[in-house]
């Protein structure tokens, strides 16, 4: 019932995280005035002064498209499972994997050895107030996402 809602809401937000982590992998600084201040604010490391390579902003956009593409598969917004051969089980564990990744990150970024790690404003109260809740509630969603999976036949066996 709510989880074709929460898969769009889950879809828009992957994509709009993965296509600014392309931005960055392109060199732009969006929303920032220059390197420095986008890496101080997304990153946060201690002394940090640029950003992780264009390679590595990459691959993060390639996992949130693909996170994106996962939402849509267990909203049933995308069927393409027959033509990828996708049992049930499989997306469902996928499912539960993305949650636990992003629900992980969600609380370790709170953690105070996190914090210790990461101490450059304003990343720290962007992560507190923005990254961390953010990354819980997809996790929340994906968990949802599995919970709500249709036809759950194939837990007990069935087709």
């Amino acid at each position: 019932m709510f989880a074709p809602i929460t898969s769009l809401i889950l879809v828009s937000i992957l994509v709009a995280l993965g296509v600014l982590h392309l931005l960055w992998a392109l060199g732009s600084s969006f929303p920032c005035a220059n390197e420095q201040a986008l890496a101080r604010a997304v990153v946060g490391r201690r002394g940090i002064t640029k950003m992780p390579s264009s390679l590595s902003c990459a691959g993060v956009a390639f996992c949130l498209f693909a996170a994106a593409v996962l939402a849509g598969l267990l909203g049933g917004h995308v069927f393409a499972t027959e033509l990828l051969f996708l049992h049930k089980a499989a997306l469902a564990l996928a499912g539960l994997a993305a949650a636990l990744v992003f629900l992980g990150r969600g609380i370790i970024g709170v953690l105070p050895a996190f914090e210790r790690s990461a101490p450059e404003l304003p990343f720290l109260s962007l992560n507190r107030r923005v990254y961390s809740p953010l990354s819980f509630l997809i996790g929340l969603g994906f968990l949802l996402l599995v919970i709500s999976l249709p036809n759950w036949s194939w837990r007990f066996g069935g087709g």
